[in-house]
């Protein structure tokens, strides 16, 4: 989402730093949000009983970044968003989101807060190709949504470090399991992911491969949103191995493109057999003025227990300058299995601003 500054405050330099900036931005929405059917994915939706919903929807986030480097040329700061309840009934509730914090020099960045792991850092959302997300997030809560891979499975406490070397990048990040409460003793999560970035012909190429592992804890894991649709939940001790892969294309005539392939291998507790997921997605867009068109699409396919479940998002988005778009965007979901064989649809429209 563009980051426009609006303000800057210069901190008196103090011994060991050589300069210290702090810098805001921020994005507020309004809108409406609803669905033909209550995906389960959409929280703001869930247990109303309405299958014809239709709300009002408005909310803020404040970006803060803090930045400073020392004597010596590292570079450190500090990142956090300030955002309102995502609850379209609801109005304040301010909390904190995203925290970070990093240093950086010589031997490359290391990061430490609630951010991307190594795979999803080096692999390419494909699911937003338009670069601006709608007012009910259509992009991301349907049923083929794949989300962060890995991440998030443990307390979302993730340490990573990054190092680039010409079109290479490289990213290696872990993520503890520090509740050992209740029997607890899932192995700690570590993930990495390699990208490279050239140009053919005219046409920007991005490739991206990753691995990630992780041991599901005693609340249990699945994939993307397959919980919310289908009720999948890996038992606690569950050791989840994660290859996956993208392509992405900027044909630089306003055409963007992306291609994703991950394969989730499950190892039960006690021989339990889950039986493996893969996940496909493809991502569309296309820009000419003012005007931006994406389309996403995104599928499941396990080899038993849950059967398939997948998801398509079209977003619509026109850029009124100044900072200010306004964005249409519809999902549909479908989820076969033994428990459920229904559609899910969201939708909504709104102006989103950036400042």
């Amino acid at each position: 989402m563009k980051k426009v500054l609006f303000a800057t405050t210069a901190l008196v330099a103090s011994a060991g730093f050589a300069a210290a900036d702090i810098t805001f931005s921020g994005s507020a929405e309004m809108g409406i949000v609803g669905g033909g059917k209550n995906a389960p994915g959409v929280s703001s939706f869930t247990g109303n009983g309405d299958d014809s919903t239709t709300e009002f929807n408005n909310d803020f986030t404040l970006t803060v970044v803090g930045s400073g480097q020392t004597d010596s040329g590292l570079s450190f700061g500090i990142s956090v968003d300030f955002s309102t309840d995502a609850e379209p009934d609801a109005n304040g509730n301010v909390s904190l989101d995203n925290e970070a914090v990093f240093i950086s020099g010589d031997f490359g960045t290391l990061t430490l807060g609630e951010i991307d792991g190594a795979v999803d850092k080096r692999l390419t959302e494909v699911y937003n190709a338009i670069g601006q997300y709608s007012i009910g997030d259509e992009e991301t809560v349907h049923a083929g949504f794949q989300g962060s891979y890995g991440d998030g499975a443990y307390d979302n406490q993730i340490l990573r470090y990054d190092y680039a070397f010409g079109d290479f990048g490289f990213s290696a990040s872990m993520e503890l399991n520090d509740d050992r409460t209740g029997g607890d003793n899932a192995d700690n999560g570590y993930a990495l992911g390699l990208s490279y970035n050239t140009d053919m012909g005219g046409v920007g190429i991005g490739f991206g491969l990753g691995y990630q592992y992780l041991e599901a804890t005693a609340g249990g894991w699945a994939p993307g949103n397959l919980d919310d649709y289908t009720g999948l939940t890996w038992a606690a001790g569950t050791e989840v191995d994660i290859i996956a892969a993208t392509v992405s294309a900027d044909f630089n005539n306003g055409f963007t493109a992306g291609l994703e392939y991950s394969n989730f291998d499950p190892d039960g507790p006690s021989g339990t057999s889950y039986g493996d997921i893969d996940h496909y997605s493809i991502g569309l867009g296309y820009s000419i003025n003012a005007l931006s068109l994406g389309v996403s699409y995104g599928k499941y396919d396990a080899d038993n227990f849950i059967g398939d479940a997948d998801g398509y998002a079209l977003t619509a988005a026109y850029d009124l300058g100044g900072g200010a778009t306004i964005v249409a965007a519809y999902s549909d979901s479908d989820v076969d299995n033994a428990s459920s064989n229904d559609d899910f649809e969201t939708y909504s429209l709104g102006v989103v601003m950036n400042f």
